[in-house]
């Protein structure tokens, strides 16, 4: 630190020191001056999106597959309905909605109707097997097994669970 030696050296440098305190704050009022309040919000508030429609029968429409064992094709298990209900919340309900319920960028699967099959057991499997590159009425394209990791005893289940939402009565 610079230390002057004499009077007037020091006088010189306080009377600078204070008027760079005095330049930094204008007004003295240590900018507050500046800070206005608005009663809307600067940022927009996000919407969200209408939430898609209820399947029928409720969301309870899941619970319903498990008691449509009377109407699935032969070779499909009760047990196989169960286990592809558990694996289609882990990747396929993020796309189509909790019970199949459908999205505004992916099929309802809950219903009778079909876009891109029939709606016939096999073509679901093939359908999970190898996706949808280019859908008729949605804009997003389902990768192959939608993306997730599943051997081809679990898309049978996956299937199975499908079929039994949409061939409910």
């Amino acid at each position: 630190m610079l230390r002057p030696t004499s009077g007037l050296a020091r006088a010189a440098l306080l009377a600078a020191l204070a008027l760079a305190a005095a330049g930094c704050h204008p007004g003295g009022d240590y900018g507050y001056d500046r800070v206005s309040y608005r009663e809307t919000p600067a940022i927009p508030q996000a919407t969200n999106p209408d939430p898609p429609p209820v399947p029928a029968g409720g969301l309870a429409g899941a619970a319903q597959a498990r008691l449509a064992a009377k109407n699935l094709p032969a070779g499909v298990t009760q047990a196989m309905v169960d286990q592809g209900q558990d694996l289609f919340g882990t990747v396929c309900a993020g796309c189509h909605g909790p019970a199949g319920a459908g999205t505004t960028t992916c099929p309802t699967l809950s219903d009778a109707k079909w876009i891109n099959i029939t709606g016939a057991y096999p073509e679901i499997v093939a359908t999970i097997t190898h996706g949808v590159p280019q859908p008729r009425e949605h804009p997003a394209p389902m990768p192959p097994k939608g993306g997730g990791n599943f051997d081809d005893a679990q898309v049978r289940a996956l299937a199975a669970y499908v079929f039994a939402l949409s061939h409910q009565s």
